[in-house]
C-alpha cells in the first residue's frame, strides 16, 4: 500500500514539473506498478482494450483532424467577427463559440485553435489578450459539460452505468446541467470576472 502511494506521488511530481511527456510518465508508472507486483499483467493491459479509452483516443484524432484542416480556426474567426469592436460582445461570443466547439472536440484542441484568433481580436479592439484568455479556458472546460463526448469523465461515467446494466446517458443529456453552468459562467465573466482579469500583454 505504501509503495503504491510512493509511486503515485512520484508520478504526480513528474506531471507537475513536466520534464517528461505525460504519456511517457503514465506508461512508466504503469510499468513500475506491474514490476513491483502491485498489479497483474492482465490488469496492466486491460485499459488498452477498453472501449472508453478507444473512444477518447478517437475523439482526439477527430479534433486534431479538424484543427489541421483549418475547420475549427475558420469557425472561430467567423464567430469572433460577429463581436465587432465591442469588448463585452467579444467576450460573450468568444465564450459561446469556445463552448460549442469544446462540446464536440477536446478542450485542449479548442483552446489551441481559437487562441490565435482571440489574441488577434483582442488587439484589434484595443484591449489586451489576457482579458480574454482565462475566459477562453473556462469556456472550453464548461463546454465539455454539454455533451456525452465533451470530456472524458462524461464518457467514463456513462460506460460505468452501461457496465452495471443500466441505461446510459443521452448524448445531450449533460446539457441539462452544463448549459445553465455555461450561461452562469458567461454572466459572471460579463458582470464581475472581466473586472478582475489581469491586463497583461502577451
Amino acid at each position: 500500500m505504501i509503495l503504491t502511494f510512493v509511486i503515485l506521488a512520484i508520478t504526480i511530481i513528474f506531471f507537475i514539473f513536466g520534464r517528461l511527456r505525460a504519456d511517457v510518465v503514465a506508461l512508466l508508472s504503469l510499468l513500475t506498478l506491474f514490476l513491483a507486483g502491485i498489479i497483474t499483467l492482465d490488469q496492466a493491459l486491460s485499459g488498452f482494450g477498453d472501449s472508453t479509452v478507444i473512444m477518447i483516443a478517437a475523439l482526439f484524432v477527430i479534433g486534431d483532424g479538424l484543427s489541421r484542416t483549418g475547420v475549427t480556426a475558420w469557425l472561430g474567426e467567423r464567430m469572433l467577427r460577429l463581436a465587432g469592436n465591442n469588448k463585452v460582445r467579444l467576450l460573450v461570443v468568444m465564450m459561446a463559440a469556445t463552448a460549442i466547439l469544446s462540446a464536440f472536440i477536446s478542450n485542449t484542441g479548442t483552446v489551441a485553435t481559437l487562441m490565435p484568433a482571440v489574441i488577434s481580436a483582442a488587439w484589434r479592439i484595443g484591449s489586451v489578450p489576457s482579458k480574454f484568455l482565462m475566459p477562453l479556458a473556462f469556456a472550453a472546460n464548461t463546454g465539455g459539460l454539454l455533451t456525452l463526448t465533451g470530456t472524458p469523465p462524461n464518457i467514463i461515467v456513462n460506460e460505468s452505468l452501461m457496465t452495471a446494466g443500466l441505461d446510459g446517458f443521452g448524448y445531450f443529456e449533460f446539457a441539462l446541467i452544463g448549459l445553465p453552468l455555461l450561461v452562469a459562467a458567461i454572466l459572471y465573466m460579463v458582470l464581475v470576472g472581466r473586472k478582475l482579469l489581469p491586463a497583461r500583454k502577451v
